[in-house]
């Protein structure tokens, strides 16, 4: 059984996803994704079969206006949020017409915040 206070972590979390991260996408906005990407975040993905790492200042300059598509539209889901004490795990999907994504988010709750310190993929390109 899940007690109140980590049904509020969880509603916070949601709402912190949507506010920045979901945010950041659709809008190409770095400086969302600077409130919630904790400065020593980490992305880990496979490029041609390759592990490779990016750090969030690489990533935010992928998110920068002057990338951004205005055609395309955004659409997420956050699947699952699952906290134990100050760490987190979130799974949720960002898509467009374009590609979807399918995020798994490690989160760790520091001096009172919380951030998304790692983060995993699964790309479908729909072209």
């Amino acid at each position: 059984m899940t007690d109140d206070r980590t049904l509020n972590e969880i509603a916070h979390i949601k709402a912190d996803l949507e506010k920045y991260y979901v945010l950041g996408h659709a809008q190409y906005d770095p400086r969302l994704y600077e409130q919630i990407l904790h400065p020593q975040w980490k992305m880990f993905h496979l490029e041609n079969g390759d592990l490779t790492q990016v750090d969030r200042e690489e990533f935010c300059r992928w998110y920068e206006p002057h990338n951004r598509n205005p055609d395309l539209v955004w659409t997420f889901d956050i699947h699952t949020v699952d906290v134990t004490g100050d760490v987190a795990q979130a799974k949720l999907s960002l898509e467009n017409q374009k590609v979807l994504y399918i995020d798994y988010l490690n989160l760790m709750k520091i001096a009172g915040k919380w951030w998304i310190v790692h983060k995993i993929y699964h790309q479908v390109d729909k072209e």
